[in-house]
Order: C-alpha cells, then structure tokens, then sequence
C-alpha cells in the first residue's frame, strides 16, 4: 500500500493511479488524477523553447490587436472625407474598438476557464480576422461602427488569455522574464499602431490598411491554430483522466467509472463563473484599495495612451510641425521606443526582487514587485510636462518626441509592476482583480479620446498637456505607497490577507 493510500489521499498521479486499480481491482472508491513531478502533460514541464515561444505568440496578439484598434487613426481623415461625417465620429470609430475591449474580457474570461484557452484564442481572432473585411469593404459609416465594435469584443481576447497562459506555463517566481515581454506588448502596441499604418494610410488608402490587417491577422490565426496547444491545466488534466478511465474500462476495472481530475468537485459551471466574472471584479474595484490604485492608474495610463492618437496630429499635423499623414505616424515612434529601452533595464528590477525572496526565506514579496515603480511614476509627469512646453512649432520635432519616448518607458515600468503586485497579492483571486483594473482601463482608454481635440483646441497644445502633468502628480504616490505600506494594506484584505507568509515582511 502506497503512503498515498495509508493517508487516505487518492490524489494520484496516472502510474500511481493504475497501480492502485491492479491492486485493489474491485475497488470503487474515486481517484483524482494530478500530474506527477515530470509529467511532460504539464505546460510548466515542457521544454523551455516551446515554453517561451507560446507566451511571446500570446504577447504578440496583444500587439496585433492595438494595431486594428488605434490604426484607423491615420485614415479617420480620408473615411470623413469619404462618408461625409465630422471628426467627432471618426474619433468614435476607435473609442468602440477600446470599448470593446473593455466588454469582451467579461464574457470571454469565463469561457476560457469552462473551455480553455485555446479555443477561446482560436474563434475569437477568427472573428477578429474576419471582421477586418467589412471594414475594409464598407459602403457607409454605419456599418463600421457595429463592425469595430465587434472586432474590439473579439480582440479582447488576448487581454483575457494571455496572462493566464504564461501562469500555464511559468511558476509564479519564474515568470519574471516573459511578463516582462507581456508588458512590452501592452505598452508598445498602442502607439506603434500609428508607426505601422501611417504610410500605408497615406499612400495607399484607409480600405488598403484593413486588407493589410485582414492579411495579417489571418496568418497569426494560422499560425495560432497549427503552433499554439491547450494550456490550461484543468482541460488537460480533463483529457489526461478520460486517457485513463478508458484504459481502466477496457481492463475491467472497477474504478473506472469514478476517475476525475483534480478539483472536478471544485469546478463551477457556465452560471457560477459568469457569476463570478460579472460580480467579484466589481467587489474587488470598491472594496480593496489595491485594485483601486491598479484601476486608477492604468485607467490614466491607457486613457492618455489612447488620448495621443488624437492630440500627436493637432500638435504634429498642419496645425504644428506640418507633418504629413505618414510622418504623424512615424511620430509615435517615441512614444513606441520608449518601453523597449524601460525593457532593457528591467533585469535590475527582477534581481532586486530576487534578492528580496532569497531575504525571506523563499517567500514571495509583493511589495518588491514595484521597487522600480517608484522611480517610474516621476517620469510621467516629468515627460508630459516636458512635451507640453516644447510642442511649440518653432521648437525642433525631435524634442517633443524624446518627452514621449520618457513617457513610454514610465508606463512600462509602472503598468508591467502594478500588474505583477496585483497577480502576487491576490494570488488565485488575482483574475478578478485583474480583470476589475482592465474593464476600468479599457473603459477609460476608450472615453478620453473622445475631449481630446476639443481639450487640445480650448486650452492650447501647452495647457491640455499641462493638465494632463498635473493628474499625473496626483497618481505619483501609488507605487511608494504599496511599496511601503503594501504589506499592511493585504493584511486588511479579506482577499489578499489569505496568501500572506508567515515571514514575509515590508521590502527595504
């Protein structure tokens, strides 16, 4: 008998299981499959290339994805000349996309836990992709406002899945690397939309920049349906279980008819997870002053990234540097570098926070998650003052657009470390916090580059920035305040109160 069995834990892995069922063949007492130390069925046990591969595929999406929504951006003149409808609508096209974003996580989250994560990949950027050739095809206005928004439900998707599918294959104080990458997708895909779609807007057309995004979101969902398996656990360990129950049902065994997986009596149906999915992130976002501060900042963060697809032509454009389509574009490349330069310095902040776990005990801590944060927060506003007071016309362009690049890279930094110290905090309820902080995100991405042009135009291109600077001081102290005082805040969480170590203590 097995140590396993002498404790009266029939938590076994599949050797353990039949070696069980041989011994004891009228046995019907019910197994739980799990998998073994090396069970190469574990996402977190396969090889370190494919490992990495899945999750920059994953991060890639989020990249493609920011491209449909904020690249109409380059062509809203040419479809308002062409539809004959004001600067305010073709403004809308892309806050319905943002707005999308901002739903379809709600109701794909919960299908990606019921059916996993691939198949949630697989149909919704199908949808994606397809809904690219309406636009590209449209006869009138109407029709690409249902059709963005649709497009925007559907490319929420990598906003949902893709950190769930680096927690699949990466253990929590291993990820630190490829959520690095994650965070490069999230803050570079954004403005390098504009980067991509300038020129193509200008010299070819805004119909000839939806089949470039048709053509290209089709090959990825290729490429997504023959390179990209299922990763979540709980699916696998599914089919893992029906491998063996049918096994054992062909020897005659008599636990065959009670094989499960792991945490089957755990599982929540289709209501109780929509119910979750609707409800708790709501309780997260008024109750807990973590996800709070997440949604506030990110909300700011993302409504300002989006905010810029709107102000960078008032301040570029025939009205400042006289900058053509293509050339407005290419504008944001400051805005684009800026994460990637945070990117390179992000080591320091991994081996800062390594040396914290090594400091206690092995236990994680949270707070080290947003040392740099700190540091992060002051280039915002820092940057946004720098790019309102140098937006003059008779300024060189190249100074605004180095403020920008300052401003790129303190998202990074503050975004990618506010994200990680919700998923350390929260633990397994780190999804709804999440999730609380991306719908407030989205929703605000969306809404502000509605008062864009008209903030821009009533306070001047030095003001409106100004203004922005201003918020952005407010927000500075979040980072130092979890940094300091993080610990005490989780330890009067209901919910992040039940993951704290016994030695964990306040990062210095």
């Amino acid at each position: 008998m097995s140590e396993l069995e002498k404790q009266g834990n029939f938590d076994f892995t599949e050797e353990e299981a039949f070696a069980h069922a041989h011994n004891h063949p009228e046995d019907t007492t019910p197994i739980y499959i799990v998998y073994s130390a090396d069970d190469r069925d574990n996402p977190r046990n396969w090889p370190t290339w494919r490992r990495y591969y899945i999750g920059l595929f994953a991060s890639w999406l989020n990249v493609l994805t920011c491209w449909c929504a904020g690249g109409i951006s380059s062509g809203a003149g040419q479809i308002q000349e062409e539809f004959g409808v004001s600067q305010e609508l073709t403004t809308l096209l892309l806050a319905l996309y943002v707005l999308g974003f901002a739903v379809g996580p709600v109701v794909l989250a919960p299908l990606s836990e019921n059916f996993g994560r691939r198949p949630v990949y697989v149909v919704s950027w199908f949808v994606l992709f397809m809904f690219q050739l309406p636009i590209a095809l449209a006869p009138n206005y109407g029709t690409m406002v249902v059709c963005r928004f649709i497009a925007g439900f559907a490319g929420g998707a990598p906003l949902t899945n893709t950190g769930g599918t680096i927690s699949d294959l990466f253990k929590r104080d291993e990820n630190g690397i490829i959520m690095a990458f994650y965070g490069v997708s999230s803050t570079f895909g954004p403005p390098s939309a504009l980067v991509f779609s300038g020129y193509i807007a200008k010299n070819e057309g805004w119909r000839i920049l939806f089949w470039t995004l048709f053509a290209i979101t089709g090959g990825f969902w290729v490429l997504l349906v023959l390179t990209v398996p299922e990763t979540r656990h709980s699916k696998i360990l599914e089919k893992k279980t029906q491998r063996v129950r049918r096994q054992m049902a062909k020897e005659g065994l008599a636990v065959a008819k009670n094989i499960r997986e792991a945490d089957s009596d755990e599982k929540k149906g289709m209501a109780g997870l929509f119910k979750v999915s609707l409800t708790r992130p709501f309780t997260f976002l008024f109750t807990e002053p973590i996800t709070m501060f997440a949604a506030a900042y990110n909300g700011f963060l993302y409504g300002l990234v989006y905010l810029f697809n709107e102000s960078f032509p008032l301040v570029f454009g025939p009205g400042g540097h006289n900058f053509n389509t293509g050339e407005q574009g290419l504008s944001f490349l400051g805005l684009a570098i800026g994460p990637l330069i945070a990117f390179c310095f992000y080591p320091l902040q991994e081996r800062y926070y390594r040396r914290r776990v090594i400091e206690n005990y092995g236990n994680g801590v949270p707070e080290a998650r947003v040392w740099m944060a700190r540091y992060g927060a002051l280039l915002i506003p820092i940057s946004l003052f720098w790019f309102a007071w140098t937006s003059y016309s008779s300024v060189h362009w190249i100074v605004p657009i180095i403020a920008s690049s300052l401003f790129g890279a303190g998202i990074y930094i503050v975004i990618l470390s506010i994200l990680n110290y919700l998923v350390d905090a929260y633990q397994v309820y780190s999804a709804s916090a999440l999730a609380g902080t991306i719908l407030v995100r989205n929703l605000v991405g969306g809404g502000f580059p509605m008062f864009a042009t008209q903030m821009y135009k009533k306070l001047g291109n030095e003001w409106a920035s100004s203004l922005l600077g201003f918020i952005a001081i407010l927000l500075v102290p979040i980072p130092w305040i979890l940094f300091y005082r993080g610990y005490v805040i989780r330890k009067r969480s209901p919910w992040a109160s039940k993951h704290l170590d016994q030695d964990e203590d306040v990062p210095h």
